[in-house]
């Protein structure tokens, strides 16, 4: 009658150790099933950012070169100097911003709701009339939104301890 008893308790005790074994791999299934999903809404928050800055790049270029062919065209039709640099203000109704007293040519793209590439090039009367009509001087990215920092996790300090 004792081994009977005795095979009872090892049953036990094995199937416990089994439970407790199965239990911890589906809690460690679960965790990293949720790390999975958080690295993946980071990695397509970090996509969408990154397609959205070069998009951004991509129509920066594309303005840049519509400025130099302006550039170009006002060049070959100007009579001088002085009458190029009056055909380039007409550049600020394409939407580039002209500063004439230091010869500057700038433009702003959005490309979230709270930041921009920004632009800026000096404006040149080339020698050569190949030559470059454009200097790049910027090529940045700024921010304008506010940053709210999250408060809702209480952090230790010294009058929290008593």
């Amino acid at each position: 009658m004792k081994k009977k008893h005795n095979s009872m308790v090892t049953l036990g005790i094995t199937s416990l150790f089994l439970i407790f074994a199965v239990l911890c791999m589906v809690i460690l299934s679960l965790l990293t099933l949720g790390s999975a999903r958080s690295d993946l809404r980071m990695s397509r928050r970090s996509m969408e950012q990154t397609t959205a800055y070069y998009d951004a790049c991509s129509k920066a270029t594309e303005l840049c070169l519509q400025a130099e062919e302006f550039l170009e065209t006002a060049y070959q039709e100007a009579a001088d100097e002085k009458d190029y640099y009056r055909t380039v203000s007409e550049l600020r109704t394409q939407g580039f911003l002209w500063e004439e007293n230091t010869g500057s040519l700038s433009f702003e793209v959005p490309y979230t709701d709270t930041q921009i590439l920004r632009a800026e090039a000096t404006v040149l009367y080339p020698a050569d009339p190949q030559g470059p009509f454009l200097e790049l001087n910027t090529w940045q990215t700024y921010s304008f939104g506010t940053w709210n920092p999250d408060t809702k996790q209480p952090v230790y300090t010294k009058e929290n301890i008593k």
